[in-house]
């Protein structure tokens, strides 16, 4: 009787982990999109079969791109369900078309109504003016966003609380004018850390290397370098430290 409660109780766990991989997959956009003006390409890397990690990005209109990125703390089935949480408030909150700092306001307040112990995210949630190559961006806790230009890699810094720890906190956005020829990675820090070893104390500069050598490449062509750099793709034994996900923008 007490293998069977086992086994029982194994088969629960494999329905509920599968449930999380389909409810987690329906949620993460397609993994690439394309205008004239612009290539913005995803790559999600999760550490176990699900992750904390999230992204979506959609269009406003023809001239008006959105997206966003977020990182739960923790990771695995309960880091899922918590994005899938935060994913399905953001899709309804960024219909409304305020800026990025706004959305995050909302967000934030929203997460904060009912708290749950233990659990908030970092997200950066951006928006692109397409006519006029105008990026503005909110920061709740993610990395700074890395910006190549010309082969010169500088950080786009803008601070700001993780969401759903504070209520009443307000993000501020950052505007940057962007040319054709420029890159923006977006990442969480799950990159980074995975990214480092008894060798390589300092993922970013692996990424800022990566962003140095690729700068006339695609955007395709640099998500899939950056990807090459994770431990998993080099060695299939080798453990991920954390879920690693980013986007990579390229201007036109």
């Amino acid at each position: 009787m007490a293998k069977r409660r086992r086994t029982a109780g194994r088969a629960g766990k494999n329905n509920e982990a599968e449930l999380a991989r389909t409810v987690q997959q329906s949620l993460l956009a397609v993994p690439r999109a394309q205008g004239p003006t612009f290539e913005l390409v995803a790559r999600f890397a999760p550490a176990e079969e699900v992750a904390g990690d999230f992204y979506d990005l959609f269009l406003f209109g023809p001239e008006l791109l959105g997206f966003y990125l977020g990182d739960v703390q923790g990771k695995g089935l309960a880091a899922a369900m918590y994005a899938a949480l935060v994913s399905g408030i953001m899709r309804g909150l960024q219909k409304g078309g305020s800026g990025p700092g706004r959305v995050l306001d909302f967000l934030n307040h929203r997460l904060c109504l009912r708290p749950i112990p233990g659990k908030f995210c970092a997200l950066g949630y951006a928006a692109l003016d397409l006519r006029e190559r105008k990026l503005t961006y909110a920061n709740a806790g993610l990395p700074y966003p890395l910006l190549s230009r010309g082969g010169v890699v500088t950080r786009i810094e803008l601070d700001g609380l993780p969401i759903g720890l504070f209520d009443g906190v307000s993000y501020s956005q950052h505007e940057v004018q962007l040319q054709a020829g420029d890159v923006v990675l977006f990442f969480t820090d799950g990159l980074t850390d995975s990214l480092e070893n008894r060798r390589v104390r300092d993922g970013e500069a692996v990424v800022r290397r990566v962003l140095e050598s690729r700068r006339a490449g695609s955007a395709e062509g640099l998500a899939d370098r950056l990807l090459e750099q994770l431990p998993r793709a080099r060695n299939r034994r080798s453990a991920q430290a954390d879920d690693a996900s980013f986007l990579v923008l390229r201007i036109l």
